[in-house]
């Protein structure tokens, strides 16, 4: 079988499909990736076959109208809008065509809701298309409101209710499918959200990578979405010799990321993180990613772009970051207390379910955050309840296999 995978976004959106393919690849299938360049090489040393997009998400971030952008979205509209023109949308084009070579001669799609247009194409290729998002917001339940719109609790009603909005979620773009449809693929014009849940025949299977663990609350999936627990890549990576020599050279650390997360005020936190990490007789390293944060490494504290998550969380006394899903559950599968500090979208979400079952912290708020908020999420980190629960949930998580079970669902389908 050959699947073809549809992806676009930051590393959250694209790890997980990394090891949906090695597993796929492992278990004698064959795997393709089609997504931004940013990510060549990432998926190729993980053995899967790469194609490339014209949408680069991660490179728009880099530029200067996508760095004002994402920081001040409401700010910056008006340069969203014109950009969304000129330049994301005529990107977006070229993308389905992208995503459609990539897709001739494959057996299946999984695709990524960002990924608009999967659908179409399964239609016409005749082939089944399985929608992957990396976390739970596209079939509707009862129990949590749409995490794109809120992440409060609106009550049943209202919640399933806004599930709505994803059939409007392609409202924006749905000019450059009908373009597609018409002069690749030979297909009338359709309406704004048809495929949201079906293909116009059967319902779209749907699978979310991750934990069933963190939704012992949740009946009303009905068996439509399958969860195979979270899909973890193994990783060849080595920590640096910067790295290991400095967890050598002390108590266990506090590790912080917020990923490509941009922080409102980068020096304001860092003089809080010091602050507390002073008060508190604490070593941390800070991975600075696109935070924002600027530092200089000491004895107590060291500063680096990057690390693989899977592989230095295991040695932090706790881990400070801003709630996105793949380091939430390289957190969880250390087996370590993590402090959320959320920023949008699904952050919030995350911070309060896992705050609310007993595997994380009270969330905490960049804009109100105090170093004795700090200080004490560094107490509770130590606290036995805090680190047995934690440790009880990663020997649970260690022996799911969500890549196994994944595959396997997948194969039942063809």
């Amino acid at each position: 079988m050959r699947v073809c995978i549809m992806t676009l976004g930051s590393r959250g959106d694209v790890q997980p499909y990394v090891a949906l393919g090695k597993e796929l690849i492992k278990r004698g299938h064959t795997a393709v990736i089609c997504t931004g360049g940013s990510f060549r090489q990432f998926v190729e040393e993980n053995g899967v076959e790469f194609k490339e997009t014209t949408s680069d998400l991660m490179a728009i971030a880099e530029t200067p109208e996508g760095k004002a952008i994402l920081e001040h979205p409401v700010r910056n509209m008006g340069l969203a809008l014109r950009y969304s023109k000129e330049v994301i949308n005529p990107a977006f084009r070229k993308t389905l065509d992208d995503f459609y070579t990539a897709a001739k001669g494959s057996d299946m799609i999984v695709y990524h809701p960002k990924a608009m247009g999967a659908v179409d194409m399964a239609i016409k290729l005749e082939i089944p298309c399985v929608s992957m998002p990396p976390v739970p917001l596209i079939f509707p339940v009862y129990e949590f409101a749409n995490l794109a719109v809120t992440h409060k609790n609106l009550g049943s009603v209202l919640n399933k209710l806004s599930y709505k909005v994803n059939e409007k979620a392609e409202a924006s773009q749905i000019k450059e499918i009908n373009d597609f449809r018409e002069k690749t693929l030979g297909l009338k014009k359709r309406r704004v959200g048809i495929y949201a849940y079906t293909n116009g025949t059967n319902n779209i299977p749907i699978i979310y990578p991750i934990s069933p663990k963190l939704f012992p609350d949740v009946k009303s999936w009905d068996g439509q979405v399958f969860l195979p627990g979270f899909l973890y890549l193994d990783t060849d990576e080595e920590l640096s010799n910067e790295l290991t020599n400095f967890l050598n050279e002390g108590e266990k650390p506090i590790v912080v990321t917020f990923s490509s997360m941009p922080l409102l005020e980068p020096v304001r936190f860092m003089t809080k993180l010091s602050q507390a990490l002073e008060k508190a007789n604490e070593r941390a390293i800070i991975l600075t990613g696109n935070s924002g944060i600027t530092g200089k490494s000491s004895r107590t504290n060291l500063f680096i772009k990057s690390a693989p998550h899977s592989l230095l969380f295991p040695y932090a006394k706790g881990v400070i970051h801003h709630g996105g899903v793949g380091t939430m559950a390289a957190a969880l599968k250390a087996g370590v207390p993590q402090q959320i500090i959320p920023f949008s979208v699904d952050q919030p979400f995350w911070a309060e379910r896992l705050y609310k079952l007993g595997y994380g912290l009270k969330p905490l708020r960049e804009k109100t955050l105090s170093s004795d908020d700090l200080v004490n999420a560094f107490i509770q980190m130590d606290a036995r309840e805090v680190q047995t629960k934690a440790k009880q949930l990663a020997s649970e998580l260690h022996v799911e296999n969500g890549n196994e079970r994944a595959v396997e669902y997948l194969e039942g389908l063809k």
